[in-house]
């Protein structure tokens, strides 16, 4: 494809800007803003070679666009990335299951025709989308970009044990509920806890946390490096999960990283009790994680994730 690539960005608000950082300045691709389907003007994307690229779950609304998924083109480009195969293989009711079922018909007649590519963040999801019967290439997401994250200084002090990510909305989900599990038996490591929804934690609930575990609101990206920087290990303690972008984060940071899933250079979280059973021995022996930091910067760059975009969807038209 030597022709530059004309895409609308759609999709989760985090990833869709994370994206769209990514392809603006490459002479490769020409984004758009998907408010551009809401005007006259979106009928030019009816034809010639034009894409729609929606990360996390089944693309564009019917309802509001169903002219996109009647045609061949625009092709579109859907990016499963973690919860949403979840809520796919859930079980629909009422309205839900109609849409679902209408959804899908649409969505395989599109596939047919060659106007529909699917993608998934991780290997393990593209299991799991073809136990729903939609066949994917993986694709992981990546935020590793030298320019945005800074380089790594091994001469910060390392006052944080243990950073974790937990919103309070799925405290379970997120395993908050076995960390601060951990925090109990280990009172002499430090657990920071970043929650996006701090306000609406409970004042009795905050007051209820051991002594040594730490609550952060979301903070921009200068304090999140800082707050890598600051830590010796990353806890991603998820019931489910896609190709988490702040387990590649923490790994560029050289933190060891303990998660729920199988993954070169971390960890893995057998049960709670092999993980806490294995806590002073991780304290007692921490040194940086550089091979987990070559690691993602060879298999992760951003560089690297825009070259692999092209090819992938290049590699599906041709199939």
């Amino acid at each position: 494809m030597n022709e530059r690539l004309e895409i609308i960005v759609g999709g989760s608000k985090y990833h869709r800007d994370l994206v769209q950082r990514a392809l603006d300045g490459d002479k490769r691709f020409e984004t758009h803003d998907p408010s551009v389907l809401k005007k006259f003007e979106c009928a030019h994307w009816l034809f010639g070679r034009k894409y729609i690229y929606w990360i996390y779950g089944r693309g564009p609304s019917l309802w509001r666009h169903i002219y996109l998924w009647v045609k061949r083109n625009p092709i579109l480009i859907i990016h499963w990335i973690g919860t949403d195969v979840l809520n796919e293989s859930n079980n629909k009711k009422g309205v839900a299951k109609l849409y679902s079922a209408i959804w899908k018909k649409l969505f395989l007649r599109k596939q047919k025709k060659g106007g529909l590519i699917n993608f998934a963040g991780s290997p393990w999801l593209v299991n799991e989308l073809a136990s729903l019967g939609i066949d994917a290439t993986y694709l992981p997401l990546t935020t590793i970009d030298e320019n945005q994250l800074g380089s790594t200084k091994s001469e910060i002090i390392k006052d944080i044990d243990f950073l974790s990510y937990v919103p309070y909305s799925r405290f379970q989900f997120y395993g908050g509920d076995k960390i601060l599990y951990l925090a109990e038996r280990w009172p002499d490591y430090t657990f920071l806890l970043i929650h996006p929804d701090l306000n609406e934690i409970p004042l009795d609930f905050s007051q209820k946390m051991p002594s040594n575990v730490i609550l952060s609101p979301r903070v921009d990206n200068a304090k999140m490096s800082e707050m890598y920087q600051r830590s010796r290990f990353f806890v991603r303690y998820t019931e489910h999960d896609g190709l988490s972008l702040s387990v590649l984060e923490a790994l560029y940071y050289k933190l060891h990283v303990l998660w729920t899933y199988d993954f070169p250079h971390t960890i893995k979280i057998e049960n709670q009790e092999q993980i806490s059973s294995l806590i002073p021995k991780l304290i007692n022996e921490w040194a940086p994680n550089e091979i987990g930091h070559m690691y993602v910067m060879e298999n992760f760059s951003m560089e690297k994730w825009r070259t692999d975009f092209v090819n992938s969807i290049n590699n599906n038209l041709k199939e």
